[in-house]
């Protein structure tokens, strides 16, 4: 019985790690096989399976024996919990996202697109670059450690076996909310900039009409917006690593 229990506590946890990571930018970031992600997985369902601890394997084993819809319900609900710390993640790098998406709009290359094999979407060169900038320091940054300490925190947190409580949802609902806010602060030296420069280019043409303000205002605009963006981006730490702690912090908030 005991062998049965642990085989099915590392489904489950297969099951939560499956969802968890297959559905992060982490593993789009990276081209590899699918035997390797499924080694991956199987690697750290065990660790975690043999983790579990005795009150929590006594309720899986209890649940077992009222047949396979107990376990199917089990299996469903690895899967809202993979899912919500998927949220966290896309929370996380989404903030890039739209700071990039933001820059394109304001900058003019949001006329021509490119697929981009973080998010498997056609997205602008400014929001392919960010995501690059998120995997990048998401690994140079150790985050992805502390990512997988959250994973197995888990565990601790919402056993297997346990009832899934839905309050856990209200704060990745208002992280999506943070990620549109962390964003925004992260391209808005840029956005000003390109403002200002909208300004000047707009009292040139009322002063020089013969003066041809499109041919003008793209360079000036795709000039300004880079140099500012590469001189603003050390300023921005502080919003990038809120950024990238955020998966964490909505863990921490809905447990």
């Amino acid at each position: 019985m005991e062998l049965l229990v642990w085989v099915h506590t590392l489904l489950l946890a297969s099951v939560r790690l499956t969802v968890g990571l297959a559905l992060t930018p982490l593993f789009g970031a990276f081209r590899m096989p699918a035997l390797a992600r499924l080694v991956v997985v199987v690697a750290l369902a065990g660790l975690a399976a043999s983790s579990v601890r005795p009150a929590a394997a006594a309720s899986l084993a209890a649940g077992l024996e009222q047949g396979g819809g107990a376990l199917m319900l089990a299996a469903a609900r690895e899967a809202g919990i993979g899912l919500l710390i998927a949220l966290g993640i896309h929370a996380a790098f989404g903030v890039f996202t739209v700071a990039g998406r933001l820059l394109d709009v304001q900058m003019g290359f949001n006329l021509g697109s490119q697929l981009d094999p973080v998010s498997k979407t056609h997205a602008a060169v400014l929001a392919s670059g960010f995501n690059f900038l998120a995997v990048t320091l998401f690994i140079v940054t150790d985050a992805h450690q502390a990512l997988l300490a959250g994973f197995f925190r888990t565990f601790d947190v919402l056993p297997i076996g346990q009832p899934l409580l839905l309050d856990g949802w209200v704060p990745y609902a208002q992280g999506m909310g943070a990620m549109f806010s962390l964003g925004f602060g992260l391209a808005s030296p840029v956005i000003v900039a390109l403002l200002l420069a909208d300004v000047v280019v707009a009292v040139l043409s009322r002063n020089l009409p013969q003066m041809n303000v499109l041919f003008l205002s793209i360079p000036l605009k795709v000039l300004l917006g880079l140099m500012v963006a590469a001189v603003s981006l050390r300023l921005m730490a502080p919003v990038m690593e809120k950024a990238l702690a955020l998966p964490l912090t909505l863990l921490d908030r809905a447990y």
